[in-house]
């Protein structure tokens, strides 16, 4: 029965830790392959006609072939891993986009109203109290009252007439699209919850593949080592002899002062403290 090297069933657990150290490293590879090029481009813009360097470009080709495929490896399970709690902020911040596509949706309908019938119908008037839209895409409690009012005036009766109204067949299409926008934004507010064992399942992947990614950024630094041997200083010039950073990550446990750390110091303490300060 084979296996995915990426994810190993029943091995070690990953040496990475966090989500945030896995943005990083995907980060750092991408400043790697920068360099690779650049090497590359530098090898062959710098070589005499002596020199057959098809090898050497071969070698930095082929590390940044491999980082590249890593890279999108880590970038997809990252896409996968979006409802963990890791990624509340990049929720968040995508709720608020879809807010305002929402309140772009209702102009559309004022403006398909407007366009298609008139701007003085009394479809306007209903579903439109007020037309301060650039004040509504700002988001805050007034602005969501207005957007549930409209849902609510969308669903009156006549509304609902003249959209069903073969003499209104505009109305429909604008409709769905303002449906649409506010259920896309309910489900980016309110994701469905998932089992504790299907997030560790997402952690685990991106950890998995952070740790190919680093893998295979050692086995390309080595290949640029080889490819740059006969050129002295050009890998730390180009950055190719960098390391990723490591985050420090600590348990609760380890973070949380003990006794000793908050305990008020003895007398012989500060006796001690009193005789050092004394003879500096």
């Amino acid at each position: 029965m084979q296996t995915d090297p990426d994810t190993p069933a029943l091995a070690a657990p990953p040496a990475t830790q966090s989500i945030a150290e896995a943005k990083d490293l995907v980060a750092f590879a991408r400043q790697f392959l920068e360099a690779l090029a650049d090497a590359g481009k530098r090898l062959e813009g710098e070589a005499t006609p002596e020199e057959d360097l098809k090898g050497e470009r071969a070698w930095l080709a082929s590390g940044a072939l491999r980082i590249g495929a890593r890279v999108a490896s880590v970038e997809a399970a990252l896409v996968e891993a979006a409802p963990l709690p890791e990624f509340e902020s990049d929720r968040q911040a995508k709720a608020d986009a879809q807010f305002v596509a929402w309140v772009d949706s209702a102009e559309s309908v004022l403006i398909g109203i407007s366009s298609h019938a008139s701007p003085a119908h009394p479809l306007v008037e209903i579903l439109f109290p007020h037309q301060k839209f650039d004040k509504i895409r700002r988001g805050g409690i007034n602005a969501r009252a207005y957007m549930e009012e409209l849902v609510k005036r969308r669903n009156k009766s006549y509304v609902l007439r003249l959209a069903s109204s073969p003499e209104y067949p505009f109305l429909p299409p604008l409709f769905e699209a303002f449906d649409a926008a506010k259920a896309e934004l309910e489900q980016r507010e309110h994701p469905e919850p998932l089992p504790e064992d299907e997030l560790l399942r997402l952690r685990h992947a991106v950890y998995y593949a952070t740790d190919a990614l680093r893998g295979t950024l050692q086995q390309a630094r080595l290949l640029a080592e080889a490819a740059l041997s006969q050129r002295p200083g050009w890998l730390a010039e180009l950055g190719l002899d960098a390391k990723p950073r490591r985050r420090v990550t600590r348990s609760p446990a380890s973070i949380a002062p003990s006794a000793a750390d908050i305990a008020p110091p003895s007398a012989a303490d500060i006796a001690s403290t009193t005789d050092i300060a004394e003879s500096a």
